[in-house]
C-alpha cells in the first residue's frame, strides 16, 4: 500500500527529476549547437543572461514543471499529515533508499520524503526525548542505553534481518540494555548527522526515565562514521553523554573511504573533462552523504569550500577515537582467507579491509586499537554483518 505521503514525495521528486533531465538535455543541445554554429559561441561570450540563452521550448518545460510542483504542494500537503501507511516496512525501506541517493536534495526542497532524525524502540515506535509519554514508549528503560545506527540507504528496519531476535533485543535479553534504533537521512553530510546525533543524545540522556549509567553505540557502515562525528562534536560542546559512552562498535565502517565512492568520483572527474560526456556525469548529482564516503569525511571542515566532484587529495582533519571509550572494529571479506591479496583488496564488496580496520599509512589518521578489539570475518559480505550469528556472538562476548 502506497501512502499519500510517499505518493506526494515521489511525484515531487519525479518533477524535480524532470527539471534536472531538462537541464541536462538543454546543456547537451547547446553544446552541440555551439560547436556547429560559431555564431552561437559569440552569444555565450557576449555574456547574455541564462534566460535569453535558454530556448523557448526548455523555458516552457521548466515553467510547466514549476507550476505542477506548486499545485502538488497545495493539493497534497494536507493529506500527507497523519498518514500511517507511510510507516509500513516496505515504504520505510524505499524512502530510506531514496534518502541515501538524494537525501540532501529532498531536505533542501522540503520534500515530505526527507527523513528527520529520530529514535525508534524495538517495536518501531518513535521515541521522542522531550515527549511527556517517554516512559510508556520505553517501558523497560534501563540505566544502560544501546543505540544502533544503520548505514547508507538503509533504515532501522534493516537491523531486524531474518533472525527472530535482532542484535538489539539479543543484547537486551543477555545484558539488560535498553535498545534504541536511530533512523536518519543518510544523504545529508555525515558531519551534519553527527552534530545532530550529538544533540539528540544529550536530550535523550537528560529525559531518560531512569538515571543513565552507561551508553553504547553500534554503527553499521556509514553509521560508524556518524558515531565518530557525533563523538567529536559532543566533546567540542562538552555534552555530558560523552562521559557516559563506554563502548563504540563499528561494523564494516569505511573509516578511510569506500572503494565504490572513490571509483564513482574518478569516473565523474574524467567525464567532466569532455564536453559531450560532462552532462551525463550523473554521479555529480548524488547525495552529499555518498560523496563524503570517498575519503570518510567526518567534519564540516572536510568538505566546506571543496568541490567534492573534483579529484582532490584527502583533506580530512585527523579525528582520533573518543577517549575513555572502548572501541571495537568488525570487518569482513567475501574471500575464504583473510591473508590473501584479493580478500584484502575486495573486502566485503563495499569496504576494503584496511579501511574497515582503521589502518592508514599516515600515523595521524591511523585508528589505534588493541588487536583483541578487532575481528575480521571470512565469507561474509557487507550486508551480512547486520544479521549474522557469528557476528552477534562476537559482539555479545565483547560487551559481556
Amino acid at each position: 500500500m502506497v501512502s499519500i505521503k510517499t505518493l506526494h514525495g515521489s511525484v515531487q521528486l519525479l518533477l524535480d527529476l524532470t527539471s534536472g533531465v531538462t537541464d541536462i538535455t538543454e546543456t547537451m543541445h547547446r553544446t552541440v549547437a555551439r560547436d556547429a554554429n560559431p555564431l552561437n559561441r559569440l552569444r555565450d561570450i557576449a555574456g547574455l543572461p541564462p534566460e535569453e540563452r535558454q530556448g523557448r521550448t526548455y523555458r516552457m518545460i521548466q515553467s510547466t514543471t514549476s507550476a505542477l510542483q506548486r499545485g502538488l504542494h497545495t493539493s497534497l500537503d494536507r493529506f500527507s499529515m497523519g498518514d500511517e501507511s507511510s510507516h509500513l516496512p516496505q515504504n520505510v525501506k524505499v524512502v530510506a533508499a531514496l534518502n541515501g541517493v538524494c537525501g540532501d536534495h529532498l531536505e533542501a526542497s522540503s520534500n515530505p520524503l526527507a527523513i528527520t532524525m529520530n529514535f525508534r524502540n524495538s517495536n518501531g515506535e518513535r521515541v521522542l526525548p522531550k515527549s511527556a509519554n517517554l516512559s510508556s514508549v520505553v517501558p523497560d528503560a534501563s540505566p544502560r542505553i544501546l543505540v544502533l545506527i544503520h548505514g547508507l540507504c538503509l533504515s532501522h528496519e534493516y537491523w531486524k534481518g531474518h533472525n527472530e531476535a535482532d542484535l538489539g533485543t539479543e543484547l537486551q535479553r543477555a545484558q539488560g540494555y535498553a535498545p534504541l534504533y536511530l533512523n536518519y537521512n543518510t544523504g545529508r553530510h555525515i558531519s551534519s548527522n553527527g552534530r545532530e546525533l550529538a544533540k539528540q543524545l544529550k536530550d535523550l540522556v537528560e529525559a531518560w526515565p531512569v538515571e543513565v549509567e552507561e551508553l553504547t553505540l553500534i554503527g553499521h557502515s556509514m553509521g560508524g562514521l556518524v558515531i565518530r562525528s557525533a563523538c567529536w562534536y559532543g566533546r567540542e560542546l562538552e555534552l555530558p553523554w560523552t562521559r557516559l559512552l563506554k563502548n563504540a562498535l563499528y561494523l564494516g565502517s569505511p573509516h578511510h573511504g569506500a572503494a565504490l565512492a572513490k571509483a564513482g568520483n574518478l569516473l565523474t572527474f574524467v567525464m567532466k573533462k569532455f564536453r559531450y560526456a560532462s552532462p551525463f556525469a550523473l554521479a555529480q548529482h548524488t547525495s552529499a552523504g555518498i560523496k563524503d564516503l570517498r575519503h570518510g569525511n567526518l567534519l564540516d571542515d572536510d568538505w566546506q569550500g571543496i568541490d567534492q566532484d573534483d579529484f582532490h587529495p584527502d583533506y580530512r582533519k585527523p579525528v582520533p577515537l573518543h577517549e575513555g571509550t572502548r572501541h571495537y572494529f568488525i570487518a569482513a571479506t567475501v574471500g575464504k582467507h583473510v591473508s590473501t591479496i584479493p580478500s584484502t583488496m575486495v573486502g566485503d564488496l563495499l569496504v576494503r579491509l584496511d579501511s574497515a580496520k582503521g589502518h592508514h599509512a599516515d600515523d595521524l589518521r591511523r585508528l589505534h586499537i588493541r588487536p583483541e578489539d578487532c575481528r575480521v570475518f571470512e565469507k561474509l559480505n557487507h550486508m551480512e554483518l547486520l544479521d549474522n550469528k557469528v557476528v552477534h556472538d562476537q559482539i555479545l562476548e565483547w560487551l559481556a
